[in-house]
């Protein structure tokens, strides 16, 4: 009788057995998912908190300086350039956003982790002094560069100029064209023309292109 029994409960162990079996591989799946998650996502913080530093670095290819991102610069970045000068954005889906426009967008990041930062974004504008003294001008605002056309009357010669004493350019023979200058961009720049007879003001121009920054959020997304 005993013997009977224990046969007919034989049946209802195994399947007690699979059921048992079933739950904890069920269980093992979603805590191997859940492990798989929490690692996933300190991965992706760590590259969104990397990629966003690096954007803003003061050697970074975007920016003129720390944390003020060069317009024209950003302008041009696409997936290709986001590779070659950030490797750390390589192989993962990224969105970079900036004053809530899209600047580049590779993969599907629809999800990841996001980073936000307050930066600058300098932008540059040719400006053109109406009437340049000939004996030289002071620029109004700090650029690092100017571009200076002489066209001296034949009267008159322009042998050299200087910036802030600094010599520039020079030509014992007198200066004719138009020429760029490098200048600092950490202080006020004087311009001063050297040379023979007087200038009258269409003899000498000069451009030079003044920044103005505006403060944005930056926006970067990494999933995966």
């Amino acid at each position: 009788m005993s013997g009977t029994r224990g046969q007919a409960n034989l049946p209802a162990l195994a399947v007690a057995l699979l059921v048992v079996t079933s739950a904890a591989g069920l269980g093992l799946l979603v805590a191997d998912a859940a492990f798989a998650d929490a690692q996933r996502e300190p991965v992706e913080r760590e590259t969104a908190v990397a990629l966003s530093e690096r954007l803003v670095a003061a050697d970074a290819p975007l920016t003129t300086r720390r944390n003020v991102l060069n317009a024209s610069r950003v302008a041009a970045l696409d997936a290709e350039a986001l590779d070659r000068s950030f490797p750390v954005a390589e192989g993962r889906s990224v969105r970079i956003r900036l004053d809530g426009e899209t600047v580049v967008e590779r993969g599907d990041p629809t999800g990841g982790t996001t980073v936000r930062r307050v930066v600058l974004v300098e932008r540059r504008q040719a400006v053109t002094l109406p009437r340049v003294p000939d004996d030289g001008v002071t620029l109004p605002r700090r650029s690092p560069r100017a571009t200076v056309t002489l066209d001296p009357p034949p009267a008159a010669t322009v042998e050299t100029v200087r910036a802030n004493g600094r010599v520039v350019l020079h030509d014992p023979d007198g200066l004719r064209g138009s020429y760029d200058l490098a200048l600092s961009r950490y202080e006020t720049t004087r311009l001063r023309f050297e040379g023979e007879g007087p200038l009258p003001p269409p003899a000498v121009e000069v451009t030079y292109y003044p920044a103005r920054t505006t403060k944005a959020e930056l926006v970067v997304t990494v999933d995966g």
